[in-house]
């Protein structure tokens, strides 16, 4: 009797001694990446493109920036590693700003022109800030964005994907930016 009085006693002192168990809480998102650099909308959607409140499809939609025969050149101040991309403007090429907050939208819905004039294509890097080289992208043509680093965005191009140093963008859907 004695062994079960003392076993008690340890067992409500260890509970007691024990922090509060801790209610379930959803993993926090990892931190954007921050960036400053252009892309150009290439969502052919005629209903426009959708900014959202967060990055994923599951983010309320707070605008849609109207699809623009001649294109529309929105700035990037943030990626996730998921693909998404922050934005805090957007205006066409005639200089019309058709969105001025910040918003997410996905990258795949955004593209960069390269330039390498001359070349046989523009370097695309295992990193940003010139890791080792994964391959080329011919000079004047498209990649998708998957996100961005500084003043790098990530690209996908076919089947590579990777870094774009700077001066090897072009973010504007009209002009080769020479």
């Amino acid at each position: 009797m004695r062994n079960r009085i003392f076993f008690a006693t340890c067992l409500a002192a260890l509970a007691a001694l024990s922090p509060a168990p801790q209610a379930f809480t959803r993993a926090a998102a990892p931190p954007a990446a921050r960036c400053d650099v252009r892309a150009y909308v290439i969502d052919k959607d005629p209903k426009g493109l959708n900014v959202r409140d967060a990055p994923g499809v599951t983010g309320k939609v707070l605008a849609v920036i109207p699809l623009d025969g001649d294109g529309t050149i929105v700035h990037l101040v943030a990626s996730n590693p998921n693909g998404w991309v922050q934005l805090d403007h957007a205006e066409n090429i005639d200089g019309t700003v058709v969105f001025d907050k910040k918003g997410w939208v996905s990258g795949n819905m955004l593209g960069t022109g390269t330039r390498g004039y001359g070349t046989k294509g523009v370097k695309v890097y295992a990193a940003a800030r010139k890791g080792s080289v994964l391959g080329t992208i011919p000079s004047e043509d498209e990649a998708k964005l998957a996100g961005c680093s500084g003043d790098w965005v990530r690209v996908k191009y076919k089947n590579l994907a990777g870094w774009l140093q700077p001066e090897d963008q072009c973010p504007n859907p009209v002009t080769t930016c020479n």
